[in-house]
């Protein structure tokens, strides 16, 4: 497998994976369904219990870097994501560039950085971003069964575009979807157990902002406010509550009869609510030790997810087999799917594989750091 572009990408996001951030490469920020912007690489950093931090990186490796161009542009996507820190790198090093970042609130890594990076750090210890969708195209398949690839963006798009709970809801989804593909596609379980652990792993960092707001509150406040955001999928302000109280006030005052039907309606909402069965996650999660280990295990799943070794993916640290074992309780999938070993499935791979060559129908086979002072200690 051949490692193409976006190396310096790669290497960005490798160096400040370092630094104890959760790195995320080539995510897309949308509204309303609507792509605006890819970012480069999206941070984000667990500083204490109750403090997080969202970190864009603006990566640009061309002849003509157009570096002024890059810092406002950056400078605007950080506002509209609202995100605490701003980096751009670049191998424009003129001190025009670097005064001008700094007057923006943009941290600077310059070509001088770059170099020094390149001289440090081994980014073949795992794959990259297009080793990772190449091996996902192992599977030919997969664009028709519901597009993988898809999936995994809408998964991680979701938590640079959405609040914390409709973007755990949103992961969780695709969480559910690839767990199924594990079942039902044993010839490439690799690469959907690879989905599994990606999606689990943004599912964590979705859920630790979100219990960022309740952290000092009592137990009882934690588990109601993880309850009711699973399972209504809004911000923490209730509005999914209000706007289904709303509706059914307009039936029971409006029609005729409106009570009987407001009521009935309400049955079926709390049954179907019920369901999601969102009961699992607050009880699990509630527990501040728990919680505690989100961050984590998130970077952890993150690594697997991209192992350069598929017999190492599912070796796991105790807090990442129990997260794993709570989300497969949540979507009611086999724990022993997700947490056994893959080797036995890639040996049952490549014997189709070796089929297939015979056969001539063919087939389908941190101690945190603060990014805006990155220059200052390492230049």
């Amino acid at each position: 497998m051949t490692r193409k572009g976006g190396s310096l990408e790669e290497l960005v996001r490798a160096y400040f994976s370092r630094q104890g951030f959760f790195a995320l490469r080539g995510v897309s920020y949308r509204h309303e369904n609507e792509e605006v912007a890819d970012i480069d690489v999206w941070l984000y950093g667990r500083q204490s219990p109750s403090v997080r931090t969202r970190t864009i990186v603006d990566v640009k490796n061309k002849r003509s870097p157009k570096a002024f161009e890059r810092i406002l542009w950056t400078r605007g996507a950080q506002i509209a994501l609202k995100c605490d820190r701003a980096v751009v790198v670049t191998t424009d090093d003129s001190d025009k560039v670097a005064r001008y970042a700094h007057h923006q609130g943009i941290a600077l890594l310059s070509k001088n950085f770059v170099t020094l990076l390149r001289d440090k750090l081994d980014i073949d210890e795992r794959l990259s971003l297009e080793q990772f969708v190449e091996n996902i195209q192992k599977n030919r398949n997969h664009k028709q069964d519901s597009d993988w690839l898809r999936r995994i963006s809408e998964v991680k798009s979701a938590l640079v575009s959405l609040h914390g709970y409709p973007a755990f809801n949103k992961a969780i989804a695709g969480f559910r979807f690839f767990a199924e593909r594990i079942q039902t596609r044993s010839h490439h379980r690799e690469q959907a157990l690879r989905g599994v652990y990606l999606t689990a792993a943004v599912a964590c960092v979705a859920l630790d902002s979100a219990v960022e707001q309740t952290v000092y509150d009592k137990p009882e406040r934690r588990y109601n406010a993880i309850l009711d955001g699973v399972t209504y999928g809004d911000a923490g302000d209730m509005r999914g509550q209000k706007s289904i109280k709303n509706v059914l006030a307009v039936i029971a005052k409006g029609m005729e009869n409106g009570r009987v039907i407001a009521q009935g309606m309400k049955d079926v909402l709390d049954k179907t609510l019920r369901d999601v069965r969102a009961d699992i996650i607050a009880e699990y999660f509630s527990r501040e030790q728990n919680a505690g280990t989100l961050f984590v295990v998130a970077r952890e799943l993150d690594d697997k997810a991209h192992s350069m070794d598929p017999s190492a993916i599912q070796k796991l640290s105790v807090s990442a087999r129990s997260i794993l074992g709570v989300y497969a309780d949540f979507v009611r999938a086999r724990r022993t799917d997700l947490l056994n070993d893959v080797t036995s499935s890639t040996r049952a791979e490549n014997d189709v594989k070796v089929e297939d060559r015979t056969s001539s129908a063919g087939g389908t086979t941190a101690d945190e750091m603060d990014p805006s002072q990155t220059k200052l200690r390492l230049s």
